[in-house]
């Protein structure tokens, strides 16, 4: 069996074993014949009525409960997989929900793809679980964190659901998101309830220089951008910790203050912005981008795409392994 398969049934096993979760089918009416794929909820995910949490990976070959693939092959689970995100929520009284965001396809008798309806691709695995799933949940309370792509899937998501996301998601945390943000105004009410751990050489927490009308940044604490989620994890559960009590003040008559600007997004409050250490690589994703034009080629749902270029060692990023040696020449034939 291919190691990235190894990997991402090792994974799934630990979410089922470790984290009692379950799948759920995507689509959720799936026929006995029809390509499917799933995602992992816990079970008090759709009937707590406190509080879920919804975590989404980047692009590429990660799948569900991964952040970075060479992390979980060359460190460890903890600093490669969403495990200990899952059970710091649990104990903390969060159902969970965890996306699938790059299972898109499956390969039928005529050696095909054949796309999953209601997961052609990530943003729409995430519409289509948030209309099945996220939004049918009982909880009051939504937060989500997403990691690389995962920012442009939850941009997108934002966008196209936006009445629906203000009632319910009171923050939002982002790790090295390489979203873009090409309408201030049109995201204005995400930016006060978000935050973005990005790679910087600065301690965790300082904050970073941020453009006018984007998500505040703030130091991760380290320069390799898969690294990001795990070295600010303790922050990252601060940093919700506040926007809940922000958001359900004890005082009768207080009123909804989820869409209030949010505090500093962790500790350093009064320091001057810094800038971010730069130029990092994104772990495990795909060639969604062409190196310098900043969009997505198949996103056609909104939240925008960063800058950032690719690193050759993403270019294996294609599952069946057919793809990888021609996105290396194309890559290198535009440097």
């Amino acid at each position: 069996m291919h190691l990235i398969k190894v990997v991402t049934e090792e994974v799934y096993k630990l979410l089922e074993t470790e984290c009692k979760l379950k799948r759920a089918p995507v689509p959720h009416d799936a026929s006995k014949d029809e390509p499917s794929t799933f995602v992992f909820i816990s079970e008090d995910a759709l009937v707590n009525t406190e509080k879920l949490l919804v975590l989404i990976h980047g692009s590429g070959v990660v799948r569900a409960g991964q952040w970075a693939r060479r992390l979980i092959m060359n460190d460890s689970l903890d600093s490669g997989t969403q495990i200990p995100f899952i059970k710091r929520a649990q104990k903390e009284g969060y159902g969970i929900l965890v996306t699938n965001t790059n299972d898109n396809y499956r390969i039928d008798k005529k050696k095909c793809r054949v796309k999953i309806r209601g997961s052609e691709n990530p943003e729409r695995h995430t519409m289509y679980v948030w209309e099945h799933y996220t939004n049918v949940a009982k909880a009051k309370n939504i937060a989500i964190i997403a990691h690389s792509y995962g920012g442009c899937v939850t941009n997108a998501l934002y966008l196209n659901k936006k009445e629906e996301f203000l009632k319910r998601v009171f923050a939002v945390a982002m790790t090295d998101s390489v979203h873009f943000i090409h309408s201030p105004n049109a995201f204005k009410e995400l930016v006060k309830i978000s935050c973005n751990w990005v790679c910087s050489r600065h301690p965790l927490d300082t904050p970073v220089d941020t453009q006018s009308g984007d998500i505040k940044r703030v130091s991760a604490g380290v320069t390799v951008h898969e690294e990001t989620s795990w070295a600010s994890m303790s922050s990252i559960f601060k940093f919700l910790q506040a926007r809940l009590k922000a958001t359900t003040k004890p005082d009768e008559g207080a009123g909804d203050t989820r869409a209030e600007p949010s505090a500093q997004c962790s500790p350093g409050k009064g320091q001057n912005p810094v800038g971010s250490a730069g130029g990092h690589g994104r772990e495990d994703e795909d060639d969604a981008t062409t190196p310098g034009n900043g969009k997505r080629k198949d996103d056609n749902l909104g939240g925008g795409y960063g800058s950032h270029d690719m690193s050759e060692e993403e270019e294996d990023g294609d599952v069946d392994g057919k793809e990888g040696d021609k996105k290396k020449q194309k890559m290198n034939a535009s440097k």
